[in-house]
Parts: C-alpha cells; sequence; structure tokens
C-alpha cells in the first residue's frame, strides 16, 4: 500500500475480548442495512494525522491515555456517532474516556468524542436509519487493556464507498494500570 494514498489516523485498539461483542454489533449494523458495518477496523478513532506517529509519540501515548483512564479501565456507554472532516463518520459504542491531549506534530483533527467503531456512515447517510438506533446494548462491557497504534487506510478505486484496505503499524500496549498508578514514597 502507497503511503501517499492513504489516510491515516491513530487508534486505541480494545483488548481482543471485546471482539466478539464488536463483532455482534458490526453483523446487527449490516443486517439492518449498514453498509459500512465492516469497513474500518473495531478500534478507536483517537485522531486523523498527516503522518504515522513515531515510537516515543506513541509511547507518551499510551502512557496519557493510561493516566486518563477513569478507574484504571475502560467502559462502554450508548452508541454515538463522530464525524470526520474528509472522511466518513464513525459510528459505535462511546469510550468514558475523555480525548487524550496530541501534541505532536502533523495532528489534523483530534477527535472530540470516542467510539469504537462498528460502522462507518457517509455524510449523505445521517442521520443513520431508525433501526440502528435500537441496536443491542453493550453495558456493562469494560476492558483494562488496550493498544494504541497507526492506521492507514486507503479507499479501493471503484469498488464502492465503503471499499478499503487498511493496515495497522505495530501496536503500543497502555502501561499497566499498577505500573502507572502513583506509589508511596515516590
Amino acid at each position: 500500500m502507497k503511503t501517499h494514498d492513504s489516510i491515516h489516523f491513530v487508534i486505541l485498539i480494545p483488548h481482543p475480548s471485546m471482539g466478539a461483542l464488536l463483532r455482534a454489533q458490526s453483523r446487527f449494523l449490516f443486517t439492518a442495512g449498514v453498509n459500512g458495518a465492516w469497513s474500518f477496523p473495531h478500534a478507536a478513532p483517537l485522531a486523523r494525522v498527516l503522518r504515522p506517529l513515531g515510537p516515543e509519540e506513541l509511547k507518551s501515548l499510551a502512557a496519557d491515555l493510561r493516566s486518563a483512564a477513569i478507574g484504571s479501565r475502560f467502559s462502554l456507554g450508548k452508541p454515538a456517532l463522530v464525524s470526520c472532516p474528509g472522511f466518513h463518520s464513525f459510528f459505535g459504542p462511546a469510550l468514558d474516556l475523555p480525548p487524550p491531549p496530541l501534541p505532536y506534530p502533523g495532528v489534523l483533527y483530534p477527535f472530540p468524542r470516542l467510539v469504537l467503531c462498528a460502522a462507518l456512515a457517509a455524510p449523505g447517510d445521517e442521520p443513520l436509519p431508525e433501526q440502528i438506533r435500537e441496536i443491542p446494548p453493550v453495558n456493562p462491557a469494560f476492558f483494562r487493556a488496550a493498544m494504541v497504534a497507526n492506521l492507514a487506510i486507503k479507499p479501493l478505486k471503484g469498488a464502492g464507498d465503503y471499499s478499503f484496505t487498511w493496515r495497522i503499524g505495530k501496536p503500543r500496549w497502555l502501561p499497566s494500570p499498577r505500573k502507572s498508578s502513583p506509589r508511596e514514597g515516590s
């Protein structure tokens, strides 16, 4: 995949234990008529970026996300639709995590709200069909471990609005909640 043809994101990847739940949501959405249900990996976009973040930037971002995590675990809320200028909107369960600071060069658009993507919606598709509002709830669902990574996504020529290939760079695990909590006397 040529990098210049790709759109770049920095993403939060939930622990693999969340995979079955997110696949079930995408399956429900696809059955309900949402064509973009399998067009993006089950991850939360943190920012659209001009270039992939370097290893030290990913390490710093992982540490920032861990320190921002409420109660050292991430919980999922009601589904939300979050738009991205110059790209599709992301639909999926909202994370209780505030967006992290992204003081890195090349950040084009930091997302104001984080959702784990179960489907993409084109700007013309909004609002989403009524039956999608009945998406099965995900609460209570929690995960402690997660990773950050670069994502390059490329539209497939002549294959439709929701046909993409993507490549996820080497992920960086968020620090352990135990190791990142302040210790007495330190």
